[in-house]
């Protein structure tokens, strides 16, 4: 043989492709189907919104139909801190794949609905999926991944879970104005079928090659039954307390005042017991480490920056304005071109500057972009409205990611569903609570304006304005911890 020549390597035998190689792409089919899942159970809290009106057209009143909102609401809340728990016993997989099913099943049960009980209730059964299938998205993507990549998966998983919200008003009206009401419900049912498809037969069975387990206790731990029942009767009575701020305010109503005291109660008897609990249903002792506790404060605060603007923008448009379900959705998806660059731009900051800053950068600038709203007229420019809305959603994408975040990195690997479950609860309860405050602020707003008039709204983001600066405290915690983290002291 000459010296020239170079022996080749033998051919690899045919058949399938050795692990290293399939894990590439197992990896990408399991972001592909977790993000796909929690888009899915996220466009549905408000593509289902604009349809409200169409299915009162149907079923009744509207004071009756509002119920197809609140029991998806009720339900998701009830089965939510389940979730962690069901990760582990069953697998993220496995108990994403079902959550998943019961997602569809719900989702086509709505579509096919004849009466309004058969409506409410298949809304219930989607909520009780979708309380099951956004924490359990988040363990499935996060499962195995180092803590290196959680920044850019967070980012990715981020950017969606903005995104889906402002798309649902623009799909849900074009939806109805092209078949009906039950069209909101039947959209979900072809891409619920591709991802079962993908989620059965390209997702791994253990995720990204890691043990397919949850938290400590894995598979075999016990399911905390007082936990569970007192957990779900602390969280829907609170958004049931929360629902009738919303409409009472500060009062003396027994509307107000009996669900509240029973959350009160049975939170008391939930935390009491799960520190003490040797299996507990969610591990609440990851709020001991100062760096999860300050994230988590600070998801839950963002919703006054990120939920409660959402609601107020829409109905500025439709009802000062005059302009269409579908024209309103059209003009707040100008928010999703920030929400895009933010996604692109979160993970370098969040390198260069740390996540406190990044979510602290994110609310100052969420708050300049909110200023020119505190001067809505019945003449200000779309333009400058869309411009402005492309920097909010800027802003937020630089809020709620960075918090998740650190949040995720500053716990073990095996507390991550128990993270999960807590943080997705957390940013729903906070995200209730937004909306209701901004209702009443609102319906005081427009008192005094006699009516929904620009001036009502201007208004209104004048005190929301305010009370969004106070979300800056938590971040401001965050950032200092984020420094003592880096400096080498104590977390805890």
């Amino acid at each position: 043989m000459s010296l020239t020549q170079r022996t080749e390597p033998p051919a690899p035998p045919a058949g399938p492709a050795p692990a290293a190689a399939r894990a590439p792409r197992a990896a990408v089919f399991t972001i592909a189907v977790s993000i796909g899942g929690a888009f899915l159970a996220q466009l549905d809290t408000t593509i289902v919104n604009v349809s409200l009106a169409d299915t009162s057209a149907r079923f009744g009143a509207i004071t009756q139909v509002q119920w197809v909102v609140t029991a998806y609401l009720l339900a998701l809340v009830a089965l939510m801190p389940a979730a962690g728990w069901l990760a582990s016993r069953f697998g993220p997989r496995r108990t994403f794949i079902a959550a998943l099913a019961l997602f569809t099943a719900g989702s086509a049960a709505c579509a096919l609905s004849r009466t309004l009980p058969e409506l409410v209730a298949a809304r219930g059964l989607s909520g009780a999926a979708a309380g099951v299938l956004t924490p359990v998205a988040t363990i499935l993507l996060t499962s195995g991944m180092p803590r290196e990549h959680l920044g850019r998966v967070q980012a990715l998983n981020g950017s969606v879970m903005l995104i889906s919200p402002l798309l649902g008003p623009t799909v849900g009206g074009l939806l109805v104005g092209a078949w009906g009401w039950w069209a909101v419900y039947a959209v979900n049912l072809p891409l619920c079928a591709v991802l079962l498809l993908l989620a059965v037969r390209r997702v791994p069975t253990d995720g990204r090659g890691a043990q397919d387990q949850g938290p400590a206790g894995g598979p075999g731990r016990p399911l905390d039954l007082l936990g569970l029942v007192t957990a779900a009767l602390c969280t829907v009575c609170l958004v049931l307390a929360v629902h009738a701020f919303a409409d009472t305010g500060l009062s003396a109503d027994p509307a107000f005042l009996v669900p509240l005291a029973a959350a009160v109660l049975s939170g008391a008897v939930f935390v009491r017991h799960q520190l003490r609990a040797a299996a507990p249903l969610l591990d609440l002792r990851l709020f001991g480490h100062r760096v999860y506790r300050t994230a988590a404060t600070t998801v839950f605060c963002l919703g006054f920056v990120l939920f409660a603007p959402m609601m107020l923008i829409p109905l500025y448009f439709e009802s000062a304005r005059g302009e269409s379900a579908v024209f309103t959705g059209l003009l707040m998806s100008a928010g999703g071109t920030g929400v895009v660059v933010a996604g692109l731009a979160c993970r370098p900051l969040m390198k260069r500057i740390g996540g406190g800053a990044t979510v602290v950068a994110g609310i100052v600038l969420t708050m300049l972009a909110t200023v020119p709203l505190t001067q809505l007229s019945s003449t200000t420019p779309y333009g400058l409205l869309c411009a402005g809305l492309a920097v909010r959603g800027l802003g937020t994408g630089l809020t709620i990611v960075p918090a998740m975040t650190r949040a995720f990195e500053s716990i073990e690997p095996r507390s991550i569903p128990d993270a999960s479950t807590q943080l997705n609860l957390v940013q729903r309860i906070g995200g209730t609570v937004a909306l209701a405050v901004a209702t009443v602020i609102l319906d005081r707003a427009a008192e005094a304006r006699h009516g929904l008039v620009p001036a009502a709204f201007a208004d209104s983001f004048v005190r929301l304005l305010a009370v969004s600066a106070l979300t800056l405290l938590p971040a401001l915690a965050l950032l200092a911890a984020d420094r003592r983290e880096r400096a080498g002291g104590t977390d805890r």
